[in-house]
């Protein structure tokens, strides 16, 4: 059968490096062609234990278990049998494929193995990262969007014994005209973005809005729950996420965020969390329809009282923040939300519109919540 692959591919089979990391942009095709020489690999082997990994089950379930078992239909080698979502292995010969997230010590601490692939490394923190280093005896593979722009993977470029390259989509031959275009466009409306997922490279960090969030895995018990805030959407995501106080530090936990979903859909997936409905849903003013729709199925549901973006940016600047590990969209947003900059990429006291929706739903909170003015703001 033959076999469509991309650079990352060859370099993978070329090296001989045991340390393997894939920079790159959007659409580069780095995972799915990681997965590709993984399975090959596998099927020249016997008895190998293969893990891959990602920060959250979900997102690793969403995107690299998709690609992983699309490839195996494709090369005529997947069993359904073989394949065990709930214990999270898949069996190829008598090789075992398994997967798990570094969110459960007992598996990150645990297991030894002798291949990895770390998705997505920029969500693991350093010591995570170790961990897993020190219990797989062979080769070990890493992929990255850099939309951080300091991170301690970086610091393994220039080793000698890691293999490591940025890969675009320009290496994609497969890539249609569209998805081309798509990419090409952000040159034209951010060049932060541009350089992140269009040219694979580390992002400015001047035009963060953020730098001071940190991730933890579980909100503290003596938190003080201050609200549920709300961001609606239809492409847009609709958000819903659970901000706590304590002291001078500020703890957000990302709850629902799904697209193309309707108001009795996310209704319904609230009271499903299991919340105290009574306790303070504090959602987008522009909606009053979704706001009178939640109130009438027993959620207490507020408009936000409007204030400017930079008062809720400031609010969110004043205290320490944490948000949990499993808020990966959320996580997100935060890495990738940059102000606006002018024609000599001067930033401007405005963020873009984008890569905001979980943080508008924060906003919401702490506007409602904090309540206080600021009467000058500094961009930093």
């Amino acid at each position: 059968m033959k076999i469509q692959t991309t650079k990352v591919f060859h370099d993978l089979v070329t090296t001989d490096k045991r340390i393997c990391v894939f920079q790159g942009s959007s659409r580069a095709s780095k995972t799915y062609n990681i997965l590709i020489y993984w399975v090959l690999k596998l099927l020249q082997e016997d008895n190998k234990v293969f893990s891959i990994v990602r920060k959250t089950l979900p997102a690793l379930k969403g995107s690299v278990l998709r690609d992983l078992q699309e490839i195996l239909i494709k090369l005529e080698l997947y069993n359904p049998n073989d394949w065990h979502a709930v214990d999270g292995y898949f069996k190829l010969g008598s090789n075992i494929i398994e997967w798990f997230s570094v969110d459960d010590e007992t598996k990150l601490r645990g297991r030894k193995r002798d291949y990895l692939f770390i998705n997505e490394a920029t969500e693991l923190s350093e010591e995570e990262y170790i961990q897993l280093v020190l219990r797989t005896a062979d080769r070990i593979v890493i992929d990255l969007n850099p939309s951080l722009w300091q991170s301690w993977i970086y610091d393994l470029e220039g080793r000698e014994d890691v293999f490591y390259t940025i890969v675009t989509y320009k290496q994609n031959p497969f890539l249609g005209a569209a998805q081309i275009k798509e990419i090409e466009n952000l040159q034209f409306k951010d060049q932060n973005l541009w350089r992140v997922f269009g040219l694979g490279q580390k992002g400015v960090p001047t035009r963060v809005v953020f730098n001071h969030q940190q991730t933890f895995h579980s909100i503290p018990n003596q938190c003080k729950l201050l609200g549920y805030g709300i961001d609606f959407g239809w492409q847009d995501p609709s958000v819903l996420v659970g901000v706590y106080q304590m002291d001078d530090s500020i703890f957000v936990n990302e709850m629902i965020y799904a697209r193309h979903i309707t108001i009795p859909d996310f209704i319904y997936r609230i009271k499903d969390l299991g919340l105290n409905l009574r306790d303070d849903f504090i959602a987008d003013s522009a909606n009053p329809q979704a706001i009178e729709e939640m109130r009438r199925n027993g959620i207490n549901c507020k408009p936000v009282l409007k204030s400017t973006i930079l008062h809720g940016i400031d609010l969110m600047k004043r205290n320490n923040l944490f948000i949990t590990a499993n808020s990966t969209n959320t996580l997100e947003e935060f890495q990738q939300y940059v102000w606006k900059q002018d024609k000599n990429l001067k930033n401007l006291d405005e963020p873009i519109d984008n890569f905001n929706h979980g943080i508008d739903a924060v906003r919401y909170v702490l506007q409602m919540k904090l309540n206080k003015k600021t009467t000058r703001f500094v961009v930093v």
